[in-house]
């Protein structure tokens, strides 16, 4: 099949040019020919392309490269993206160092093999191809990121939320360790990306990682990478995500779910930045920033052996606590409006909240928080049409209503095994459903069902 890559060959000889051209025209869908680089600016005006082969030399007796040299950097200025190579008949060094140093992708010698010219300019269309779908990402992402911080400054309308952000963005200026505490479902995982955001490591990677999802014999693997050879499967070297994240962030969600063995594993990644890829005695070094969240009593671990009490004042250098949704229900109004209208632009749909039904969303008490808010507004925007009343008080699912009883007597984790018994209900007892309605793993779900002696089927 033939490549996609559309190819314009600038060179003054017109033998060459055309013969070049007819090869190339057995291998690209589109290739294009001039003969004088002076009309390179109409050319790309009318014409898109993907690739540049340019000659070095036009005038006659030239045979410095300075011609090329300088068509070269008129090309980079106009177009950026399109990938040159350069072609001469006169080999030199110190000419094909300039030649890439002022952006060419590669620098070919005449007479030139077929099939060599061919690969070079596979290879510049796939890098081509890579960067653009690079900066299509970084784009996506840079707007992701917008959205997130504009969120969170245009919905602290709480004082705590206030001050939560405040402090916020004086840690992120730092590489200090960052502890974030919070019920389930309070956005912990959008904190430590706002963090990160506004940080110095911003242009960097984010990579999250939730420890309690990570079944205990892949930890090491998933973390720090396999070298090939370390067991039968691994064929191949693999990066962790550490590796991943090199030089940006790694958010360690969960940490409380992780076992003693493995927290052994984290406290030298945090106190020395390095660790080692199974299958490896290498000890490798990472730059990474570490910021690890949790829901659970890690206080209350520590002094039931359960949590490494060193690892727990190394992660815990600033702690930052997300106070529950039901406590700032000033914060309410703008997440209203950002879900709905999000979830409407996900699902192509037009809902719109009355007056009294935006009262009620204001009035729950919003036991699953952020995460219980967005899943029932998609769930309304999924299966409403027009203005519709949104139940808060009950759920009901097939053969079953639940109703959910808001409580400001029960304690936090009181009030979570009532939700978990209430979300399990609904869903009839499946405990995957279940899992990621309340977004944990089902092996934290487990636990939590033991802990709380919630009856379930296994």
């Amino acid at each position: 099949m033939k490549s996609a890559a559309r190819i314009l060959i600038i060179d003054d000889d017109a033998d060459l040019r055309e013969s070049l051209a007819l090869y190339l025209k057995i291998h690209f869908n589109k290739v294009s020919v001039l003969g004088d680089p002076r009309k390179v600016h109409q050319a790309l005006n009318e014409d898109e392309y993907d690739l540049i082969l340019l000659d070095m030399n036009f005038q006659a007796g030239r045979n410095d490269g300075q011609e090329g040299l300088y068509w070269l950097k008129h090309i980079r200025e106009l177009r950026p993206e399109i990938m040159v190579l350069l072609i001469t008949a006169y080999g030199d060094i110190d000419l094909a160092i300039e030649a890439l140093k002022s952006g060419a992708s590669d620098f070919i010698l005449k007479p030139w093999q077929n099939q060599k010219l061919l690969a070079a300019l596979l290879r510049a269309y796939e890098l081509k191809s890579t960067k653009g779908k690079l900066k299509q990402f970084q784009e996506q992402q840079g707007k992701s990121g917008n959205e997130l911080i504009q969120l969170l400054e245009d919905s602290a309308r709480s004082a705590s939320s206030i001050a939560l952000l405040q402090q916020a963005r004086r840690v992120a200026e730092t590489d200090a360790q960052v502890l974030i505490r919070g019920e389930n479902g309070t956005g912990k995982s959008q904190l430590a990306r706002y963090l990160h955001l506004n940080s110095l490591r911003k242009d960097e990677p984010f990579v999250s990682v939730d420890l309690g999802a990570i079944p205990e014999n892949l930890f090491e693997a998933e973390l720090f990478g396999v070298k090939k050879g370390a067991f039968t499967d691994a064929r191949e070297d693999r990066s962790g995500l550490v590796q991943q994240a090199e030089g940006g962030t790694l958010f360690l969600d969960e940490i409380g779910n992780c076992s003693l063995l493995h927290q052994q594993k984290l406290l030298r990644l945090i106190q020395d930045q390095s660790y080692q890829t199974v299958g490896s005695p290498e000890l490798r070094h990472c730059n990474v920033r570490i910021i690890a969240a949790s829901n659970s009593d890690l206080e209350k671990a520590v002094s039931n052996g359960l949590f490494r009490e060193d690892l727990y004042y190394r992660i815990n250098t600033i702690e930052l606590r997300i106070e529950a949704l039901r406590n700032r229900k000033e914060d309410l109004e703008v997440l209203i409006d950002h879900y709905l209208e999000q979830h409407n632009r996900k699902y192509g749909r037009q809902l719109v909240l009355a007056p009294e039904h935006r009262a009620q969303l204001m009035a729950y008490h919003w036991p699953g928080n952020i995460r219980e808010l967005s899943h029932s507004l998609e769930r309304a925007v999924i299966l409403k049409e027009g203005q519709f009343d949104l139940d808060t008080s009950s759920r009901s699912g097939p053969n079953n209503s639940v109703r959910v009883e808001e409580s400001l007597s029960l304690n936090l984790e009181e009030l979570e095994a009532r939700h978990i018994h209430q979300v399990l209900a609904y869903y009839q007892g499946n405990i995957s459903k279940t899992a990621q309605h309340l977004g944990v793993n089902r092996n934290t779900l487990y636990r939590k069902l033991d802990k709380y002696r919630i009856q379930h089927e296994v």
